[in-house]
């Protein structure tokens, strides 16, 4: 266990993270282990995002957004503090590979030399595939309304990623420097690629054992956060910010919670249509990340041939 001293008071820190990266898998690896009895997530926030701005408040164009991270360390920490002490705190938030820099440094800031000890959990996603997809998430919560081609260009990712995170589709892909930073800086790291999900008993089960917990006899057939383009704005909406499921949410035991956002997901992924990329875009940005994708087979050890 981790802890850091606040007000001469010491205070639970994660002894994992997940820094993403994001629309590859972070919530089905999230799902699967929220549940277990030896894990504790934050139940308040499943992506707290605190160590991309460690008591700095956002200062986004998009106010509303400024209001989701949690960047006072404070609060931060109360999330942390009903944890038992037979259980393995998470912190799964994909800003902390995109923002690898500032979250390294924020990080050390509170654990000190504890810091190369806590164990980081990453899973990466063909880049190509995880730039579309973004952007279709983002068309399907209200955030989007440019062409894909319009969106990836680099005023249109310099004028928007201003207003909130999440706009910056090619950066957020490009994973070699992020993950030889956290390399670098933590002695145990593990590093999955969303193709690994297809064999969820297999991966789970390593898992569990770099966590050091029992590994999980139920595995859940997960469905989480689908991107797509709405057929229908106001029924995707509804189900999105629907108050009275959140709260009843809030009240159901963990599992039966999990149970229901799973197919209220699978109800919204069938109101999403699933437009291919153009060809065009797809070449484009598989030239755009070539470089990258042989930089990052080398740093993890593996063939990734079948990105390109």
């Amino acid at each position: 266990m981790y802890f850091t001293k606040i007000d001469g008071k010491e205070r639970r820190l994660p002894d994992f993270i997940i820094p993403g990266a994001a629309k590859s898998g972070t919530t089905t690896l999230y799902q699967q282990l929220t549940g277990h009895p030896e894990i504790f997530f934050p139940k308040e926030r499943k992506e707290p995002f605190y160590f991309s701005f460690g008591g700095v408040e956002p200062n986004y164009e998009d106010t509303r957004f400024n209001e989701i991270p949690i960047w006072d360390t404070h609060q931060y920490l109360s999330l942390y503090s009903s944890a038992s002490s037979v259980q393995q705190c998470g912190d799964a938030s994909t800003s902390y590979l995109y923002m690898h820099d500032i979250s390294i440094a924020n990080m050390r800031k509170l654990y000190g030399e504890q810091l190369e000890d806590v164990k980081i959990i990453i899973i990466l996603r063909n880049p190509v595939t995880r730039a579309y997809s973004h952007y279709t998430y983002l068309i399907r919560n209200g955030f989007e309304s440019r062409s894909f081609e319009e969106a990836i260009t680099p005023n249109g990712i310099e004028v928007w990623k201003r207003k909130r995170w999440g706009f910056d589709y090619l950066k957020y892909g490009e994973y070699a420097r992020s993950v030889q930073a956290y390399l670098n800086a933590f002695k145990n790291v593990q590093v999955y690629l969303t193709e690994d999900l297809k064999d969820a008993k297999s991966t789970m089960s390593r898992l569990c054992q770099f966590l050091e917990v029992d590994e999980i006899v139920d595995l859940r057939e997960v469905m989480a956060n689908p991107s797509g383009i709405p057929k229908n704005k106001m029924l995707v909406n509804a189900l999105r910010h629907n108050r009275a499921f959140k709260a009843i949410g809030r009240a159901l035991p963990e599992k039966t919670k999990l149970k229901a956002q799973s197919i209220r997901d699978r109800v919204m992924s069938s109101l999403l249509t699933k437009n291919p990329m153009s060809e065009e875009s797809r070449s484009a940005l598989q030239k755009h990340y070539e470089e990258d994708i042989e930089k990052l087979s080398k740093i993890i050890s593996r063939d990734l041939s079948h990105w390109k």
